[in-house]
């Protein structure tokens, strides 16, 4: 005769818990990558539909300036010119945040890079990236995890940490793919995290970490008082989402 095990109420609830936990995870993880599909979708169109309009336009105009017949007419054409050249940069720049083209062509650790530049050029945080000479070996839903994961951190360091340098290092350890994010800031203490890493200021740490273990990853935050902060991404170099097979 076969034995029943009975099972506790408590069992019952921690079994309930986990499951909702990875449905979470896995919930996190399609939503991640359903919206990379949309933003490249939309750069895309901002790309090759608009980007070229205003190219055209730009062009237009300097032949319109050759043809004006006063000195009025020559300057108010290149003020024309000097705005739709200025809408060109912010459609590029507009393109690259939703979805970096780099990302795609490039890889992860020029992708990171450009980030890097930008947040010099816009906030004066300087950003270095210690890379390995062959980059990981990613697919294409895992680099989105991990490239947004990388942005949200260096975006917290530039809002919270009063820090002027950021430091992303990646390298590959056995079957996984290690990046750290360490800043020279203020610190913190590690206890209070949930409340330093709030949506309210800008960074959802409970949505990133979701996103990470979707992909089989860990997000450990590292910091002091005065000693700056370093969080630490792993995750395995081919995955898939937790809980599908």
């Amino acid at each position: 005769m076969g034995q029943t095990i009975a099972t506790s109420p408590a069992d019952t609830g921690d079994n309930e818990l986990q499951r909702c936990r990875r449905q979470l995870r896995t919930l996190a993880y399609e939503i991640s990558v359903a919206e990379e599909r949309e933003r490249k979708r939309i750069a895309a169109g901002l790309h090759d539909e608009l980007g070229q309009l205003l190219a055209i336009a730009r062009l237009k105009l300097g032949q319109l300036g050759q043809l004006a017949q006063d000195a009025p007419s020559r300057a108010l054409v290149e003020d024309l010119r000097a705005l739709v050249l200025q809408a060109s940069r912010a459609t590029r720049s507009t393109t690259f945040e939703l979805s970096p083209q780099t990302l795609h062509k490039l890889g992860l650790e020029a992708a990171i890079e450009r980030v890097g530049e930008r947040m010099e050029r816009l906030y004066g945080l300087h950003v270095r990236v210690e890379k390995e000479e062959q980059p990981p070996p990613l697919c294409e839903e895992t680099l989105v995890v991990l490239f947004r994961v990388v942005r949200e951190l260096l975006f917290n360091v530039q809002k919270h940490a009063q820090a002027t340098t950021a430091t992303v290092s990646l390298r590959r350890m056995r079957q996984r793919v290690v990046i750290s994010v360490e800043d020279d800031g203020v610190g913190f203490e590690v206890g209070q995290q949930a409340s330093d890493f709030s949506p309210s200021r800008g960074f959802g740490l409970d949505s990133v970490d979701a996103q990470v273990q979707a992909i089989g990853g860990r997000l450990e935050i590292e910091s002091s008082p005065g000693a700056g902060t370093r969080a630490l991404v792993s995750a395995p170099l081919a995955v898939r989402a937790a809980g599908k097979r």
